[in-house]
């Protein structure tokens, strides 16, 4: 018995020494790399744009693409979730699990702090992995609309519970969602099994910009092209 008990102390030890693998959260680096999100395109708002934005639409995107934007950068009122796997051949987001959600924020001018950047978290945890771990990760967001928030706000609620509600409320015809790209053999930051560091990653860079969608209403579901708007969606962008 006393053995069993020393096992599980040393486990735990063992445990709290490694801690999980980290990564650091951001889409915004200035002059390194800046890739905002941005509201539907009004003009096709069931199509998802993907790439980096035109400098003569929005001047604040590193490097400079040519995806000339319909909508307006995301700010307050929308949230960013970060997903992971540790299946690195995963090739839908519906496959990832939530490592965590934060707020956009806004900015005064695009050049000097774009709107569509967020607040940068560092040492995101990811569950069930130690220092050295190869993830795959994409960026998320979505419409933070009476639904979602309700969600939020009650006691208890989890990243992965508010995803969840974005989800269906979005599936209902509310909101708005949006993926951008899946990264894959990401190596995590921390300590591994043998004590050996591994410096910490960041989600800056091997993705791109993209916009969020709309869903329609349930009597709109028949228009054609909605059914490839959803393939888009959910599938990997090369």
């Amino acid at each position: 018995m006393k053995k069993l008990i020393l096992t599980a102390a040393l486990s735990v030890a063992s445990l709290a020494a490694f801690g999980q693998g980290t990564i650091d959260l951001g889409n915004i680096l200035k002059n390194n790399f800046v890739a905002p999100v941005f509201q539907p395109n009004p003009a096709s708002p069931a199509t998802q744009q993907v790439g980096q934005p035109s400098t003569t639409i929005y001047s604040g995107g590193f490097p400079a693409g040519t995806t000339v934007y319909g909508g307006a950068a995301v700010n307050t009122g929308y949230d960013l979730v970060l997903l992971y796997s540790l299946n690195n051949s995963v090739t839908s987001v519906s496959q990832m699990s939530v490592a965590t959600i934060t707020p956009f924020r806004s900015a005064a001018t695009a050049s000097a702090s774009p709107s569509g950047g967020i607040v940068t978290l560092t040492s995101i945890p990811i569950p069930g992995t130690t220092g050295g771990t190869p993830i795959a990760f994409a960026i998320g967001a979505f419409q933070v609309d009476a639904a979602v928030a309700a969600a939020a706000a009650q006691g208890g609620a989890t990243p992965s519970s508010i995803y969840a509600a974005a989800l269906a409320d979005f599936a209902a015809g509310n909101g708005q969602m949006g993926f951008g790209t899946i990264v894959p053999n990401v190596q995590l930051g921390g300590s591994d099994t043998a004590a050996a560091p591994h410096a910490e990653p960041s989600t800056l860079g091997g993705w791109t910009s993209f916009s969020l969608v709309v869903t329609p209403e349930p009597s709109t579901i028949a228009l054609a092209g909605l059914g490839a708007a959803s393939l888009l969606l959910f599938r990997r962008r090369k």
